[in-house]
């Protein structure tokens, strides 16, 4: 790989903790690859410290753009000039930029990326949008992009579950008033009945982890997701796997979000296929 220089473009991914982000591995190959001169670089950043970062790191003429990872997704709202109407009805941003005016900006493309995912993972089974039911476990930034996606989509009923039940009953009101076509409901963490489980929280970045929801009873029909990428095969996939279930591993996500971002950062016409491609996944 080039060496960093003076040129080089930079993009902080931001985490708390930080360990466990892929996207430096997988952009940086990209670059590599495509000899980009920018580099993806990650930041512990501690909750009390993240506004004040990213007011300091936009201000950087060489950074391009940030990658938020956990917590930050739903501070981000209020740390950025202005926020994306899809960011502000999920109430997270995962992707700050420059505006052409300057001003700094942001995104949420978890949810999109998520789709994208998803409809690669169905193939030529289509799935019963208008007939479904989802099951989101998590309601932080990542659980508020899928879910917002999910009833953007279509999809008939929508339960969102979290240890914070204040939480999901916000995000609750925010989609049923947004998308009042689709029933939206608090749930409980148990996936039987649902078409569709979706793990939105940090349960699984640890092998030892206990199941963020019980499959028990669950249709051999329906698909199980996991956004975690610490891991790439976590307990619930082996779980939902061995029930016969198809899954979607969070890895997925990541990369068919991958050109969204590129797209914010000043880079266009870029395909998933091109970070698939990259033997670094």
């Amino acid at each position: 790989m080039t060496e960093i220089s003076g040129t080089t473009r930079i993009f902080p991914v931001i985490g708390w903790p930080v360990e466990q982000v892929k996207a430096p591995t997988l952009f940086n190959a990209f670059f590599q690859r495509h000899g980009i001169d920018a580099r993806v670089i990650p930041l512990k950043v501690a909750p009390g410290q993240y506004t004040a970062a990213v007011r300091t790191l936009m201000a950087m003429e060489n950074v391009g753009g940030i990658f938020v990872s956990i917590p930050h997704k739903p501070m981000s709202v209020t740390a950025v000039d202005e926020a994306s109407p899809r960011a502000l009805l999920a109430g997270a941003c995962n992707a700050i930029y420059k505006g052409a005016d300057g001003r700094i900006l942001g995104d949420l493309i978890d949810g999109e990326g998520f789709i994208r995912a998803f409809d690669r993972t169905c193939g030529d089974t289509p799935f019963p949008w208008r007939s479904a039911s989802a099951l989101v476990v998590g309601s932080g930034g990542v659980g508020c992009a899928v879910a917002e996606a999910l009833a953007a989509r279509g999809i008939a009923r929508l339960a969102i579950c979290d240890t914070r039940p204040g939480q999901a009953e916000a995000l609750r009101e925010r989609l049923q008033q947004a998308f009042p076509a689709v029933a939206v409901a608090v749930g409980t963490p148990h996936g039987a009945g649902h078409d569709l489980v979706v793990n939105c929280t940090p349960l699984g970045m640890d092998a030892n982890d206990p199941l963020p929801v019980d499959l028990a009873g669950i249709a051999q029909s329906s698909i199980v997701a996991d956004c975690g990428m610490k891991i790439e095969m976590t307990r619930l996939l082996h779980t939902a796997r061995d029930l016969g279930c198809r899954i979607q591993k969070g890895k997925e996500m990541m990369i068919e979000q991958s050109p969204l971002y590129l797209e914010l950062f000043g880079w266009h016409g870029i395909s998933a296929d091109a970070f698939r491609a990259l033997e670094a996944l």
